[in-house]
């Protein structure tokens, strides 16, 4: 049980008025709709709302307080804390929330993967372990301090996605969560508007790294990576498919139905996802899980039962056709894993590729790669769409296979085409450019 008057050390707090500061504190949201008795509440202002217009919703469902900006005018006498910056006190109190709870935290952050990691790992533990873990990717600096006051008195592990996109975030965001163990699943090229090129995000990625270090965590490094794979400090557990790592998968095959099937410590286990690209987020997963005592055949029995969700590889039957749907996110690194898997998986695809998002002065040039290796992978179709894929396409001359389409519906109706046919179709691009909305009515 944590009470209020033990969160109240938070950084960015000036006062704080009409608190029960002996109360038990239930947790902490930023949603007044999810407010139940006990929580604060934190009233963040964003693009299209003011959480300080909900105060008077969350008290009626009895919040111990709500964390509102210095300048809020208390008409109602409500129990407020005052700061000069809600979301720096939201992860202060989640650091502190943390810390007052046993629950062995494992942070997880990389450019690709993480949440699909994540998502196994939770499979994982979930049969042995009472666990909470990040919702969907909320891994920012308001997502991670939310998914640690998910912790209570009966969690025993919780899996935390760290995300970024700035320098600092994994540093602030080790701090908070304070990690027993972690891993970065790859380096590659993700946000460089912000990060520049791939040096920039590993500079950045290794903080947890360097965290976990200090604190005596446990490490796992993937030596698959070519900036990872040379890490040597502190207590590191390695896992790959080259080299000779302490955790691999052996005998790898993609059987009839195009799944791989491989041997894990002597057990056979199957992942229902077709290709090869996400064994490597299996086996970053079952690293940690091997780790913590689940047995290979534990691990190979949630492996076969995982199912990918939530637009990313999520293999979708529409009307004559199999959609390979992975249009959650999107960056150069990420393009050219999936293009290489579907090719893997045959070349009878239409492959529909979306602009990648936050890669600033270097977009053209990395959409023109992405364009070229599409077309050299031989593919039925390849469609494009975006300004960016626009810049690609007028860049140079293409075979036929390769078209460019300006117009949402048109590349719709084009789509309809192919599942008519019932051709294989793959779509990748970034969250931002919303290709899922190809199969909506």
């Amino acid at each position: 049980m944590v009470k209020l008057s033990e969160l109240l050390n938070a950084p960015g707090i000036e006062r704080y008025e009409n608190l029960d500061t002996g109360a038990a504190v239930a947790g902490g949201k930023t949603d007044s709709r999810l407010i139940t008795c006990g929580d604060i509440y934190f009233a963040l202002k964003g693009q299209n709302s003011d959480g300080h217009d909900f105060i008077v919703q969350t008290y009626e469902k009895k919040m111990s307080a709500a964390v509102v900006d210095s300048g809020y005018v208390n008409r109602n006498n409500f129990p407020v804390i005052y700061s000069e910056n809600v979301e720096k006190t939201l992860g202060g109190m989640s650091k502190i929330w943390r810390s007052k709870h046993k629950a062995k935290v494992i942070g997880i952050t990389g450019t690709n993967g993480k949440t699909t990691t994540k998502e196994i790992l939770s499979g994982m533990l979930s049969e042995k372990f009472r666990i909470v873990s990040t919702f969907k990717n909320y891994n920012n600096q308001i997502g991670v301090p939310l998914t640690l006051f998910s912790i209570d008195e009966d969690t025993e592990i919780a899996i935390v996605e760290l995300g970024t996109n700035h320098f600092g975030e994994i540093a602030y965001l080790s701090e908070i969560s304070d990690p027993d163990m972690g891993m970065i699943t790859n380096i590659g090229e993700g946000h460089l508007e912000f990060f520049k090129d791939k040096k920039g995000v590993f500079s950045e990625k290794k903080k947890l790294f360097e965290y976990l270090n200090i604190k005596g965590g446990k490490i796992f490094v993937n030596i698959d990576d070519e900036y990872l794979k040379y890490w040597n400090e502190g207590k590191i557990t390695t896992f790959g498919f080259s080299g000779v790592p302490d955790i691999k998968f052996e005998d790898i095959k993609i059987n009839e139905s195009g799944f791989p099937e491989f041997n894990f410590k002597g057990s056979a286990a199957v992942l229902k996802v077709p290709g090869r690209l996400n064994l490597k987020n299996a086996l970053a997963a079952a690293s940690i899980a091997y780790e913590l005592g689940i047995t290979p055949e534990e691990i190979s029995a949630a492996l076969g039962s995982y199912t990918p969700a939530d637009k990313r590889y999520e293999l979708v039957k529409y009307g004559n056709s199999q959609v390979i749907l992975d249009c959650y996110n999107a960056n150069p690194t990420s393009m050219e894993n999936f293009l290489y898997d579907i090719s893997s998986m045959g070349h009878d695809f239409t492959v529909i590729l979306g602009d990648m998002l936050e890669l600033g002065a270097t977009s053209q040039e990395l959409h023109l790669r992405i364009a070229v290796l599409a077309e050299s992978l031989g593919f039925s179709e390849v469609l494009l769409y975006g300004k960016e894929m626009n810049s690609a396409f007028n860049s140079r001359k293409y075979s036929g296979s390769v078209l460019f389409y300006d117009n949402f519906e048109k590349l719709k109706e084009k789509f309809l085409q192919i599942v008519e046919n019932g051709t294989r179709i793959a779509v990748k691009g970034s969250r931002g450019m919303k290709l899922e909305k190809l199969m909506e009515e």
